[in-house]
C-alpha cells in the first residue's frame, strides 16, 4: 500500500513537473533543483521497475529526460530543464515509431491485454491510431522546443504544463469516441451479415 502511494506521489511530482521548475528556480540554483529532479527520476524508476515491460517508454524517456537535467546540473542553467519534455516527447515518438516499424505497436499490446483474439481489422485500426500518436508526439515535440528556446518561463510552462495536457487528453478522449463508433458499426455489420446469411 505504501508502496503504491509513494509510487502515485512521485508520479505527481513529475506530472506537475514544469510548475516544479517554474516555482523551484524561484528559491534554490538550478544546480539543487536538478539534483532533486534526478532523485525523483531515479526514485520513480525503482520504484516501477517490476511493470518496466508494460511500459517501455518508461525507461527511455526517463533517460532523456534525466539527461536534460543532468545538463542544468553540469551548466546551472535553467536550459535542460526546459528541454525536459521535449526529451519525453522524443522518447514516447521513438518507442511508438520503434513498435509500429516491429510490431506488436504499444497500443496492440495494451489492447490484447483485454481481447487476445484481436481480428485483423482491428489491427489495422491501431497501427494507424500508433501513427496518430505519433503525430501527435512530432508536434508536441516541436512546440516544447519552441516555448523552450524563444518564449518566456511563464509561457513555457504554461504549455509543458497545461496546455498539452489537454492536448494528449483530447487526443485521447476523440480517439476513444471513435473505437466506440467503429466497434459499434462492426457488431452492426456482423448481425447484418447472420440475418443475410
Amino acid at each position: 500500500m505504501l508502496k503504491k502511494l509513494v509510487t502515485v506521489l512521485l508520479g505527481l511530482c513529475l506530472l506537475l513537473y514544469p510548475f516544479a521548475v517554474y516555482l523551484g528556480l524561484n528559491y534554490v540554483s538550478p544546480f539543487w533543483l536538478a539534483l532533486g529532479l534526478l532523485v525523483l527520476l531515479l526514485s520513480r524508476l525503482v520504484m516501477l521497475r517490476g511493470v518496466l515491460n508494460k511500459m517501455p517508454w518508461l525507461l527511455p524517456a526517463t533517460a532523456l529526460g534525466g539527461l536534460a537535467i543532468v545538463t542544468s546540473l553540469f551548466m546551472d542553467s535553467a536550459i535542460g530543464f526546459k528541454l525536459y519534455p521535449l526529451m519525453v516527447n522524443f522518447a514516447m515518438l521513438a518507442v511508438f515509431a520503434y513498435s509500429y516499424l516491429k510490431p506488436p505497436t504499444v497500443i496492440e499490446t495494451f489492447a490484447r491485454l483485454q481481447d487476445p483474439n484481436l481480428p485483423d481489422h482491428a489491427l489495422s485500426y491501431i497501427r494507424k491510431v500508433t501513427l496518430v500518436w505519433c503525430g501527435f508526439f512530432i508536434i508536441n515535440a516541436s512546440i516544447s522546443l519552441y516555448t523552450a528556446l524563444y518564449s518566456s518561463f511563464k509561457v513555457w510552462t504554461l504549455y509543458n504544463g497545461f496546455i498539452a495536457y489537454i492536448l494528449i487528453g483530447s487526443l485521447a478522449g476523440i480517439e476513444f469516441i471513435v473505437r466506440l463508433f467503429i466497434q459499434r458499426r462492426d457488431v452492426q455489420r456482423r448481425k447484418e451479415s447472420v440475418s443475410n446469411d
